[in-house]
């Protein structure tokens, strides 16, 4: 139990004034930088529902016939959601390029980047593309389909990315020819051989009737090695 303190006279008392809460600098950019961060992901997560409702209407109907009120209908919505984050149609079709390209050069990269030997680098990589490939066939499908549907800029920007991949998996080549494990004559026409013999899995591979994913991903990745006459080092 507390001693009572001695009585003192009250002072006067003054009306309290309420004070306006103000956001300190720091509070505000916090609040900010997340709020920004929020409508980026849903932006990418509305933008992602667009290109898969798209690549399934291009596939089904194909790109001209295609129209982006059956893109629309696909997200149970209006086209104003689609043309809130893409222009026009061939917008829709470009970024589909674009992501493809991209995620297959990553996904190469990765396999390389796992091993020193060619031998095993090669194989991964092989393995890492048919994969995708099985696992994106319809994006597959359009890009192999439409490319006479973009414009000649937007044809040009993916034969560079192309050429891209082709260079990721000759560097491998080139490395096991400098190290005497692979026969390679032509170092670009070989790896354009492996890259286009893998993409068009997209056309026979039907949900594991025949061999799986990984069984598959594995034959493409033999197949690849016995066209450069690989041999351990």
């Amino acid at each position: 139990m507390r001693a009572k303190a001695k009585s003192q006279p009250s002072p006067a008392k003054r009306p309290v004034r309420a004070r306006s809460v103000r956001s300190t600098p720091s509070a505000a950019a916090g609040n900010s930088g997340a709020s920004a961060n929020l409508r980026e992901e849903v932006a990418a997560y509305r933008k992602d529902l667009i290109l898969r409702a798209a690549c399934d209407a291009f596939f089904e109907h194909g790109y001209h016939e295609c129209t982006v009120d059956m893109i629309a209908q696909r997200l149970s919505g209006s086209k104003a959601i689609v043309y809130y984050y893409f222009p026009d149609k061939h917008s829709i079709l470009q970024e589909i390029y674009r992501r493809a390209l991209a995620e297959a050069q990553a996904l190469m990269r990765s396999a390389s980047a796992e091993h020193t030997d060619p031998v095993e680098k090669l194989a991964a990589m092989a393995r890492s593309y048919a994969r995708w490939v099985i696992d994106n066939q319809r994006v597959v499908g359009i890009f192999w389909r439409e490319v006479q549907s973009l414009s000649a800029e937007a044809r040009s920007a993916v034969a560079l990315e192309q050429k891209r991949m082709d260079d990721l998996l000759a560097v491998t080549l080139r490395e096991g020819a400098s190290k005497g494990v692979f026969e390679v004559v032509d170092v670009q026409t070989t790896a354009r051989a492996i890259e286009g013999m893998i993409t068009f899995a997209y056309t026979w591979w039907r949900d594991d009737k025949r061999l799986t994913r990984q069984d598959a991903a594995e034959q493409y990745a033999q197949m690849a090695l016995r066209l450069v006459q690989a041999r351990r080092s």
